[in-house]
Order: structure tokens, then C-alpha cells, then sequence
């Protein structure tokens, strides 16, 4: 996705588009072989990068195949990929079903007054590297002594593609954490191969003999077997004959068609803004009657990503339309087609260039003419964000200057600067941003700060609706594992695929009076020293005056009230007596701002250091939770300071009165293959199972023994060891939604 010519950046950290396109695209090279507009006819090759002889074991990271259809070469390795044959593909598939986000009243909101009509699709690479001599690992699901850039902000994101060397076929461990918080998740076709000559040899477009779009079906099988929702489709920078582009819309109706007969009603394409329904290759920053043609919601392409220079006095030299509007006619155009604006019409903001001297910043100047900040007035289309993660690191590492060299300082600020980008600059949800109006050199320079954060127009989503919910705070990666609230594993992991639904709102924080923003709150964040699962816990710190308190507002949800509903808590004391200080609190829909504090059921005894206090909510008929909050009072009557409080929670846990129910021992655990491990110590072993349909939030792989080893964790049937020594006992175990293990399942490593 390029501009048109514009001034190369000045700053050493920034990367201008086109040359970021180049970069993303070095990988996929190795398929395509050819220009990167997919033109140039390519040497074959034996197979696409990523594959392994067929018989072999998996690679360890297992890692996607690369399948991107950008030259004759890079066509017919899309066509003879056989999952198959693919050591790799069992363990890259995923099998977590997308969870139903629940619909509520705006007055559930952090902000009552934004409209939740408004998307937001992003394309963004997962798993970045924080400094910039590290090895690359966007194509793995998840492994060892490596901290990517994982976000935690699921809850603004609707669509989501993974810019990684723009894959087809995309990593499962986005899909996993996109399906898991209600978003679809999305392949990237970039910039397909067309024949000079159409017909001449085979293309994106090319037909069997009986007529049907080899390409189209091969991508949608992918998308079934795979476990992902659709295409973000990235053709630019060409020109194809009339009937060429007759022929790409035909495809786009023959895929819907295909995915829906496989069981797939969410199938979804996105086109991007560069190409007319003519065949010409032209970028119209706008909805209009050049490329209206595509968008046939559910038959050809259901949306479009609108290019960078659609807003007014847009300030790039090439691009200046300094009095035109484009967004109201391309919102009437599409309403006059029956089209809801909000579905199929993605303003793109081009947030990977932005303050670079060239670039304004994105969100700052342009997002209002889409999204009125803070529900001013009523927004009329949805969002495209580009590369956000990109700029967020990159912002951050000149921010720090040589202090970026220091992974640990590297890391909390990165991840400070992500809070703020989606939380808002007050990094709560609940606070309005404060308007500002910018110059153009202003906000082209890169000393600006933004100002704005995505939360400050667009409403937090949630899937808390269903009945046990348990979030362990686990960011999907961490310093070291832990199982029980003891250490369990020594090495730096990451794993996007097992990232917890986490905190709705990142932080809404107020007083016990309900004051949002108020003076001396407690600090809260997510803590890696310390987790009773996973490599994290929540943790609220700071002073604590007498009779004080602070709540935090964690989850929206949609529970229903007409039963007892038990809320409890894994916690442990990080100041002495803390944990009591503990409560926790839900709102009701007929008064969604009121917190009403739970009364303790009861507390469990210790495990680790860390104890289960339980809160029930009594009935209430015809009632419906819509939040869930967990605060520290302060007691009113001490006599002295109380000085700084800190305190852990490793385990929210929401649930009806009664027994678990433990999950079944797992059948069918065998080793599918083994091969001496890469790294010269033990084998790397392919373990698969039978999943159970229903009943099991994920698998965990442990080592057998009075005190177990982590290994691996998986929502799935499939998953890859590494450096096992030949004779481990490894047990497989099933956790149920509420966190009830069942009884291992046990293979011998050979």
C-alpha cells in the first residue's frame, strides 16, 4: 500500500511506505521472485518458503507456509500446496471459535456519548521486534527466549490482518487472539500475479476447464483448513484489462459462494482503494463511481480500505485537495447504493509514517473528519489503521535515545505508548480527550506528542456474556511460566494464541465515589514478576490514605442476574495485610454508573502464597450485570498511615454457585513425529490429539512429576516440543472455561 511520490523522511527512525513495503515484502520474495508488484516472471522454485519435505518433522517454532500468488512461480506454489504434505500445517491451524460480542446500551460505556456503530480494521505486524538487531519471528505461533511486541488492546479491533511480510495465509497466533475477542481475522493477497497476455499462462484469475477460479478456491480452502475469516485484498500500482477486472469480480463472487458451502457465513474480503472495476490502476481517495462496483456485501467484496489522502487540506505534496470533501459524497454514494457506510467504507490512517516530517499525525488531524472526537456529533464511517505497531516502536526507541539499548526500559515504555494510543493520552478510557487544533507544521513535526488516543472515538467491545468467563491477566507472554502460582518454566515465552481475554477497559480508575481521573488512584498494570498461570497477574499499587480507595472498572459484560453469580479472586499480598483490603464490585443495567461492593462469601485457604476470596451477587430479577470491578478500601478507622499497598491478582473469575465440572481425560495423545532438535540438545516432537468439541478453554503439556514443567499450552489438537530428551513422560491436560483440570493424559517421548 504506497503513496504516490512524496519526499523520502528525513529521521532515522522512520520508514517511508513504499520502502516499508519493500521490507515487508523480502520475505515473500523468496516466493514470488519477482518485482513486488508481481509482474516480472519468476525462476521456479521447488516449494514455497516456509514448507519441509513431505514425512518431516515440524520446525520448532512451527511457522506459516508463505503462499502469496504474486508471480507465475508464486501462482502455481499456491496451487500444489498440500496442507497435507505439510509438516507444519497441523500445528498451525486454528481451532478457537470466534466468541459472540455482546450488545449493550451506550450507557454501559466509558464514554456514554460515542456511537458503537463506527470499525475498525487493522494491519499491523505481530510479533515485531523491539530492537532492531533481533531475529525476525513473525511467522512463528509462539517460542522461547524472544519479547515481541504483543498488543493488548483486542477490544477496539474488529478486522484484523497481520502485515507480516503481508501473508496470505496468516499466523495463527493473531487468529487465535482476534477469534477469541470477537474480531475476524484476515489473509493479505498482495499484489496478485496477472498475465500481460490473459490466458497466456496461469494467474490469479485463471480457470479449470469446467470454469472455476483455480486461485479463488485454493484461498478459501486455506481459510477452512487454516481456521481464519477471509482476504484483505492488496492489488496497487497495475493496470488489467476490462476483461481481467470482469473476471477478479466473478472470482470474488465464486469464493463467498464456495466459503458459504463449506460453513463459513462470515467469509469476508476487503479491497483496497487502487484499483477501478475497469482494471485501472488508479487510487481515487474515495468512494465513487470508478470503484462503487466492487462492494456487493456477502456476493463479491464486502468493504473497501479508502487511501491515505482522502481527507481535506490532506498536506502531502502530490495528493492536495485543499477545499474537496471526499468522505460526505462517499458516504451518500454508498447509502444510495444500499450500503451502510460503517460496514463498507475504511478511511485508512497511515499510522507507520506519521510525524515524520511528511506525514501528519493520523489520528490527531484526520480521524475527526470520520469520528468526531469524544461523540461530539455523530460519526459517519469506520476506520483503517496502518501499521500502528511499526510507529509505536519506532516513536518510542527515539524517545528513549540510548536508553533503548535497555531491553527492560524498552519494553515498559513500548508498552505504555500502546496503552495510550487505544486508551487515550490519560491512558483511561473514561476520560475525555482534551480537544486540540493543530497546525499543519505542527503535527507533521516530529517533536509532536499525540494527543488522542482510538478509545476517544471508538467504543470498547467485550464478549463477557456467557457463563463461566476466567481471565488469569495473561498477556501472552512473559519473563518465566507458572502453574499454581509456582514457577513452572525459566525461559522468556511468547504465544499470542493464549493470551487471555483481557481487561476491557485499560484502566478505568475512580474513586469510591465514582470520581473518574480523581487525585491519588492506585496504580494499576499488569506485573510479570509475579502470576498464579500464565506469565502475568494484575497489580494495583501505590499510597493508600485513610478511608481511601480506588476502583477499578475491569470488564463490561452482559450476565444475567435472575441467579446467584459468584465472582472470586486468586490474590496475593504484595504489602502485608493487603489482599484484605480486596473487594469487589459489579454494576446492574438499570444503573450503570453505581457500583454495588460484594459482600466476601468466603476466603480458601492459601496455595503458592496465594488465597481465593469469593463474592457472591445475589439475584436480582430481570436484572443484567453490565460490569464487574474489583477495588482496595482503605479502612476508615486504622489510627495510623497506612502507607503504600500493593497487591496481586492472578485469577477474575466469573461463575454460577455449585461444582466444577472437570473435563475428561484427553484421548488419542500420540507423537506424530520426532527429529533431533535445531538447536543440537533433545528432539523436536509433533504431539496431536482429539480435541473435545465443547467443554475445554485450552490444553497444557506438562512434564510428569511432583512438580511439573510447563511446556507448552494450546486451544487446539496439535503442538510442537522443543529439546525434549528421549524417555520425558510429557502429560497432556484439559482446562475447562472455569480454570477444573482433568486428569493427564501421558506418552513417552521416543
Amino acid at each position: 500500500m504506497s503513496d504516490r511520490k512524496s519526499p523520502e523522511p528525513r529521521l532515522p527512525f522512520t520508514m517511508h511506505r513504499r520502502g516499508f513495503l519493500t521490507a515487508a515484502g523480502a520475505t515473500l520474495m523468496a516466493t514470488a521472485a519477482g518485482t513486488w508488484g508481481g509482474r516480472t516472471a519468476a525462476a521456479a522454485e521447488p516449494q514455497p518458503r516456509g514448507a519441509a519435505p513431505a514425512g518431516a518433522a515440524p520446525s520448532f517454532p512451527p511457522t506459516q507456509t508463505e503462499l502469496q500468488p504474486g508471480s507465475p512461480a508464486g501462482v502455481q506454489a499456491l496451487l500444489a500446496y498440500d496442507a497435507d504434505a505439510d509438516p507444519n500445517a497441523p500445528y498451525m491451524r486454528s481451532h478457537v471459535q470466534r466468541a459472540r460480542r455482546i450488545d449493550l446500551p451506550a450507557s454501559t460505556q466509558a464514554n456514554p456519548r460515542l456511537s458503537p456503530r463506527p470499525q475498525v480494521l487493522v494491519l499491523n505486524p505481530f510479533y515485531d521486534q523491539l530492537q532492531e538487531d533481533m531475529h525476525a519471528i513473525q511467522d512463528t505461533r509462539y517460542g522461547f527466549d524472544r519479547y515481541p511486541y504483543i498488543t493488548r488492546f483486542a477490544q477496539y479491533q474488529d478486522y484484523v490482518c497481520g502485515w507480516n511480510g503481508a501473508q496470505n495465509v496468516p499466523n495463527t497466533a493473531y487468529v487465535d487472539a482476534a477469534h477469541r475477542n470477537g474480531a475476524l481475522a484476515l489473509g493479505i493477497v498482495f499484489q496478485p500475479y496477472f498475465s500481460p497476455a490473459p490466458g497466456a499462462d496461469t494467474d490469479f484469475i485463471a480457470k479449470d476447464s469446467k470454469g472455476n477460479y483455480l486461485v479463488g478456491d485454493k484461498l478459501v480452502d486455506l481459510a477452512a483448513y487454516f481456521g481464519y475469516d477471509g482476504y484483505f485484498l492488496n492489488i496497487e500500482g497495475m493496470t488489467i484489462t476490462r476483461g481481467q477486472a470482469d473476471d477478479l469480480a466473478a472470482m470474488f463472487e465464486s469464493m463467498h459462494a464456495r466459503a458459504h458451502a463449506k460453513g463459513m457465513p462470515d467469509f469476508y474480503l476487503q479491497v483496497y482503494d487502487a484499483l477501478w472495476t475497469d482494471g485501472s490502476g488508479e487510487y481515487e481517495n474515495r468512494f465513487d463511481e470508478h470503484n462503487a462496483g466492487w462492494i456487493v456485501p456477502g456476493r463479491e467484496v464486502d468493504s473497501m480500505f479508502i487511501n491515505y489522502a482522502w481527507p481535506q487540506n490532506f498536506p502531502q505534496q502530490g495528493w492536495t485537495h485543499p477545499e474537496e470533501d471526499y468522505v460526505a459524497p462517499s458516504v451518500a454514494l454508498a447509502e444510495q447504493r444500499g450500503l451502510d457506510p460503517f460496514q463498507t467504507l475504511f478511511f485508512g490512517l497511515d499510522i507507520g509514517e506519521e510525524n515524520d516530517g511528511v506525514h501528519a499525525n493520523a489520528v490527531d488531524y484526520y480521524a475527526e473528519q470520520v469520528i468526531p472526537l469524544n461523540g461530539e456529533r455523530p460519526p459517519v464511517a469506520s476506520l483503517a489503521l496502518f501499521v500502528q505497531t511499526d510507529r509505536t516502536i519506532q516513536r518510542t526507541r527515539a524517545e528513549l535515545g540510548s536508553q533503548a539499548s535497555d531491553l527492560a526500559a524498552l519494553q515498559e515504555a513500548v508498552h505504555i505508548a500502546d496503552r495510550r494510543f487505544w486508551s487515550g493520552k490519560a491512558e483511561n478510557p473514561a476520560v475525555p480527550a482534551t480537544p486540540v487544533h493543530p497546525t499543519v507544521e505542527q503535527v507533521l513535526s516530529p517533536d509532536w506528542v499525540p494527543q488522542y488516543g482510538i478509545a476517544n472515538f471508538i467504543t470498547e467491545r467485550s464478549v463477557v456474556g456467557t457463563l463461566p468467563f476466567t481471565t488469569r491477566f495473561n498477556t501472552g507472554q512473559g519473563d518465566r511460566f507458572f502453574l499454581r502460582g509456582a514457577q513452572a518454566g525459566k525461559r522468556v515465552w511468547y504465544s499470542l494464541s493464549i493470551q487471555d481475554v483481557l481487561p476491557t477497559w485499560q484502566w478505568w480508575t475512580r474513586d469510591l465515589d465514582g470520581k473518574t481521573g480523581a487525585e491519588g488512584l492506585l496504580h494499576v498494570d499488569y506485573d510479570q514478576s509475579v502470576a498464579y498461570d500464565g506469565g502475568s497477574s494484575l497489580r494495583l499499587s501505590g499510597p493508600l490514605s485513610q478511608g481511601g480507595g480506588t476502583e477499578v472498572r475491569l470488564f463490561k459484560t452482559a450476565i444475567d442476574a435472575d441467579r446467584p453469580v459468584v465472582v472470586s479472586l486468586l490474590v496475593r499480598d504484595g504489602s502485608p495485610g493487603s489482599t484484605g483490603l480486596l473487594r469487589v464490585g459489579v454494576s446492574y443495567a438499570d444503573a450503570p454508573d453505581r457500583t454495588v461492593w460484594l459482600t466476601a462469601r468466603g476466603r480458601r485457604a492459601d496455595e503458592g502464597g496465594w488465597r481465593r476470596l469469593e463474592f457472591e451477587a445475589a439475584p436480582r430479577h430481570g436484572g443484567l450485570i453490565t460490569a464487574v470491578s474489583v477495588g482496595v478500601v482503605a479502612p476508615s478507622d486504622s489510627g495510623a498511615p497506612l502507607g503504600d499497598c500493593s497487591v496481586y491478582v492472578g485469577e477474575l473469575r466469573i461463575a454460577a454457585p455449585g461444582a466444577a465440572q472437570r473435563p475428561s481425560v484427553p484421548t488419542g495423545l500420540r507423537v506424530d513425529a520426532s527429529a533431533p532438535s535445531a538447536g543440537g540438545s533433545g528432539l523436536t516432537v509433533g504431539l496431536r490429539w482429539r480435541s473435545a468439541s465443547e467443554g475445554v478453554w485450552y490444553y497444557d503439556l506438562r512434564t510428569v512429576g511432583a512438580s511439573p514443567q510447563w511446556l507448552g499450552r494450546i486451544s487446539g489438537d496439535a503442538y510442537v516440543l522443543d529439546a525434549i530428551v528421549p524417555g520425558t513422560r510429557v502429560a497432556l491436560v484439559a482446562v475447562a472455561p472455569d480454570g477444573t483440570e482433568s486428569e493427564p493424559a501421558v506418552v513417552t517421548v521416543r
